[in-house]
């Protein structure tokens, strides 16, 4: 046998789709030569493309244990990403990255650090992208992304509108142009237009679900409607089970919030619980089965997974109580960052047990994700229990922070980033500190950041904060923290939320289009008596908002 001509054949086989005779061939030299490292990563890296995770993993591994070619390593860092191990994903990414020009592996990475806010980084990566490949528009695109994320939106726009003009086709530069009107120049006309292209595009499903959020935002409920029409009439055309495509889930979801924001819950859970709350990527959610119907089973125990971001955990956590009376055990599954808070405050109820997030599941009868719990109890708008707050700090947190926060003067808090949001969420939540300035001219006042990890670092330059988030190790600190302040000025994150359930004054800036949980509130909210909301009243200005909340931090801190 030519193992040399073999394995060329095998790769022509590859690239035809025809994976069972490139397996074969592989298998066969494998027999002779078990330890041939281009062969093991050559099936690997078959196995991967095929996504046989479990199969390109023992292959990839082996060939790397004995000679770690960069292919190799390409493989085992995009087994990982998608595998969901970011950590691994990034250990093989690194050990290639400064040698490698596969498109795959700078997109990944760069998703990855994107993610996590490792901007510099990222912009690094997009840059030796384009580099290497200067007329690809997927390298272009990903720049672009990257200038957004740092800001930089007037490059940003300059780039997409090149990119749209040169590729007319290409949908993810219409998206992200369109992102730039939205996020950046507040023109919304102008984004529905370059949502509409990407319907012309033949991304149906992307398109829509933007054009979806983007007459939501304009609050033109028959019109987001009728895109809905469209894209239902689309999926039948084409004669697909279109509930079962996550894009329509999408679609759902951004259904059920046009009906949130107009207050109607249980019409807006009708589409929220066929959306993305029963389809997470979570894989431990992915195997939840028996969903609760609403019933009582006295005798029965109920797996409650708080799905989402900690914001969610701790917003829904004060139906707990409700549940408890409807089963005999309650297993709460939560982040492990409000554990401590969660199980501390919810004591008293003794069929009510704590867990963190693991891959299994401890064993139960009945499941619900936590989101839904106002659904199913068929508690709506109306019915928000516990809005004077229901979490309980730990006194000896409280204790611990009075050493830090011990001013004579008014003592607020303060946060203006918001993570764990897509990109939109995150461009809508997320503000300069500098917008903060005149707060800071206040007399009578001392600041703290509560911000943990801030993005940029040009709060440094402020001599009246004294930064507290490099000393959070879990939201038992934030709480004992919050607990000692005077005041929280925040953005909308899941600080906001905590002090609302703590019952810690607010202020709460919000966009002129908040996130659905708010409504169309804009002086209090619902569910948290001690939050006050300070709301844009148009898209292209904070100055009002600032400026209000400038003129009530002064009667508190000066004239009380």
């Amino acid at each position: 046998m030519n193992i040399v001509d073999e394995v060329k054949k095998a790769v022509e086989y590859t690239s035809k789709k025809k994976y069972k005779e490139a397996e074969k061939i592989y298998k066969e030299i494998l027999t002779l030569e078990p330890d041939n490292a281009i062969v093991l990563s050559c099936l690997g890296l078959l196995y991967l493309n095929i996504r046989m995770f479990g199969k390109a993993k023992k292959y990839l591994l082996k060939s790397a244990s004995i000679s770690p070619i960069s292919a190799t390593l390409e493989g085992l860092g995009l087994l990982y990403y998608y595998t969901k191990n970011e950590k691994l994903a990034v250990e093989y990414f690194e050990k290639v990255i400064d040698k490698t020009n596969n498109p795959e592996v700078f997109e990944r990475y760069i998703d990855i650090l994107l993610d996590k806010k490792r901007l510099t980084k990222a912009m690094e990566l997009a840059e030796k992208y384009v580099k290497f490949y200067p007329f690809s528009k997927e390298a272009q695109e990903y720049y672009g992304a990257c200038l957004m994320s740092l800001g930089k939106f007037n490059q940003a726009y300059n780039l997409f509108n090149k990119l749209v003009k040169t590729h007319p086709k290409y949908w993810k530069a219409w998206q992200d142009l369109g992102l730039v009107y939205e996020m950046y120049f507040h023109d919304e006309e102008m984004a529905k237009l370059c949502y509409e292209n990407i319907v012309k595009c033949g991304n149906k499903y992307v398109g829509y679900s933007n054009l979806i959020i983007n007459a939501s935002k304009r609050f033109a409920l028959d019109e987001a409607f009728e895109y809905i029409r469209k894209f239902d009439r689309f999926c039948r055309s084409k004669n697909k089970d279109y509930n079962k495509l996550n894009e329509y889930n999408n679609i759902n979801f951004s259904k059920s919030v046009v009906y949130f924001k107009h207050r109607d819950f249980m019409k807006a859970y009708k589409y929220y619980i066929k959306g993305p709350a029963d389809k997470m990527e979570a894989k431990p959610l992915d195997k939840l089965k028996n969903f609760w119907d609403g019933k009582t089973y006295k005798g029965e125990t109920l797996l409650l997974y708080f799905d989402q971001g900690i914001g969610d955990g701790i917003m829904f956590s004060r139906y707990i109580p409700f549940l408890a009376k409807k089963f005999k055990q309650v297993k709460a599954v939560t982040r492990g960052g409000i554990f401590e808070i969660s199980k501390r405050s919810f004591k008293q109820y003794k069929n009510v047990k704590f867990y963190t997030y693991k891959f299994h599941m401890p064993k139960y009868d009945k499941s619900m994700i936590a989101s839904n719990s106002p659904y199913y109890l068929k508690m709506s708008i109306d019915k928000i229990p516990y809005s004077e707050g229901y979490l309980i700090a730990d006194k000896d947190k409280v204790d611990k922070y009075k050493e830090y926060i011990n001013s004579d003067k008014f003592k607020v808090g303060i946060c203006w980033e918001a993570g764990g949001a897509g990109w939109r969420e995150l461009l809508n939540r997320t503000l300069n500190i500098s917008l903060f300035e005149p707060f800071f001219g206040v007399k009578n006042t001392q600041f703290y950041s509560l911000q943990v990890n801030p993005t940029m670092d040009n709060y440094k330059d402020y001599k009246n904060l004294i930064c507290l988030g490099d000393t959070f190790k879990d939201f038992d600190d934030t709480a004992g923290a919050l607990k000692n302040l005077d005041l929280l000025i925040t953005v909308d994150t899941s600080v906001a939320h905590l002090a609302g359930a703590l019952g810690v004054k607010t202020f709460m800036l919000l966009p002129y289009c908040p996130d659905w949980r708010w409504f169309d509130n804009d002086k209090t909210t619902e569910w948290y008596d001690s939050v006050t909301i300070f709301k844009q009243s148009n898209t292209k200005s904070w100055d009002d908002v600032i400026e209000n909340i400038t003129v009530e931090l002064d009667k508190l801190a000066n004239h009380n």
